[in-house]
């Protein structure tokens, strides 16, 4: 016992190895059955959905890459070294698109820094896992960075609130053209985010459009949505657009959520298909409709005011690599989301994509709330940032 004390006061104080540090688990079988690096047994099964998981962007990684994140958390001797603290309530770097694009922002930020940078990694929320914890935290300058996502947001800024407008973004590849660096929708939120909470986001992940699941019945038409109680974050615009397509919505902690839908607390959730995935949803839920309701972006968000008082060479160079970043994150998702979904529907899960018929009529009903969504946010903001995704969408 006093050994496991030692190392758990050791990880908390000097952070964890840019490695999986969280196991395996999910799939068909236990992590110990898997006989190739991707996690699958003998038979072709994945039986290791974490190792699966790691290897869907692993292509992405060379081998220098791959050398440089090995000893990425590296002591420098450097006696001007920028000690770079930073957090995510995940367990890797490895597991999704997003976070591979914010894995390949440090690489790259190290690539050209070298000693003159110290990164120091914090998983499993060992800095905090409430929004308080975690932006609280950076305002008051206890660590430089963490890996959050955008919709945490809201109780600090209303900046990244257009995103929580139902069926504003259409789909994948519009979300990730509205984040990407250039898009003046991007440009007006994460100044707006600035001039409020004083943090940069410098990467807005690709983590999905969101999709609903279930564990009583298909969703065809917007009469299967009637009586469902749906887990939604705490966010009055997303709760009142599941109330307006006639679900009972139900906000739950994303840490709670897999306990809540394994004991029918809820009948079902919304979440992008990486997340349910990583998850591993599909043992708790039978249903999956491809509803395409809203657009997630993570966020690799820093302190401003640190980040101002940096040397303008190490400035510019850290916003390069953020660009970098965000472009893989896109590129990967796209590439790997069909993947995961096969998974989900090989492991079980039966999942329906809705007729144009039927998106039509989620979108009209989700519409009741966009007046609302001027209240919540601002007019003259919502109105700006509205005009600049429709003028993204209307261009793809």
């Amino acid at each position: 016992m006093l050994l496991a004390c030692t190392m758990m006061l050791s990880i908390a104080l000097t952070g964890c190895g840019g490695k999986d540090n969280g196991g395996g688990g999910g799939g068909n079988g236990g992590a110990n059955t898997a006989v190739t690096e991707d996690g699958r047994d003998a038979d072709g099964n994945i039986v290791d959905l974490t190792a699966y998981a790691i290897s869907l962007g692993a292509q992405w990684f060379t081998e220098e890459d791959n050398e440089i994140w090995e000893h990425i958390q590296d002591k420098s001797d450097n006696p001007d070294k920028i000690v770079w603290r930073h957090g995510t309530t995940n367990r890797s770097y490895d597991e999704s698109p997003s976070l591979r694009g914010e894995k390949r922002m440090f690489i790259e930020i190290k690539k050209a820094l070298g000693d003159r940078v110290e990164f120091q990694f914090y998983f499993n929320s060992t800095l905090g896992g409430t929004a308080d914890q975690i932006l609280g935290g950076l305002q008051a300058k206890n660590f430089e960075g963490y890996s959050y996502n955008v919709g945490a947001f809201y109780e600090y800024t209303r900046a990244f609130t257009p995103l929580d407008v139902g069926f504003l973004i259409p789909d994948t590849e519009a979300g990730i053209a509205v984040c990407a660096p250039g898009s003046e929708a991007r440009d007006l939120m994460i100044n707006k985010c600035i001039d409020d909470t004083g943090l940069r986001v410098l990467v807005m992940g690709a983590i999905g459009m969101r999709h609903i699941t279930n564990d009583k019945r298909p969703i065809t038409t917007l009469d299967d949505m009637k009586g469902l109680k749906i887990r939604v974050q705490n966010n009055n615009l997303h709760m009142s657009m599941f109330e307006a397509l006639g679900c009972s919505p139900t906000p739950i902690a994303f840490s709670e959520l897999f306990t809540a839908l394994q004991q029918k607390t809820v009948d079902g959730q919304e979440n992008p298909i990486s997340n349910i995935f990583e998850q591993n949803y599909v043992e708790v839920q039978k249903y999956m409709t491809l509803s395409n309701h809203l657009y997630t972006a993570g966020a690799n968000v820093i302190n401003e005011e640190w980040f101002n008082a940096l040397p303008a060479d190490v400035q510019e160079i850290i916003m390069d690599a953020a660009a970098k970043g965000q472009e893989q994150s896109g590129k990967d998702l796209i590439n790997c989301e069909e993947q995961m979904l096969d998974y989900m529907k090989s492991a079980g899960m039966e999942v329906t994509e809705l007729t144009p018929e039927a998106q039509e009529e989620f979108k009209n009903r989700a519409m009741s709330m966009w007046d609302e969504a001027g209240g919540v946010m601002g007019q003259e903001y919502w109105d700006s940032v509205r005009t600049a995704i429709e003028d993204v969408v209307s261009g793809m």
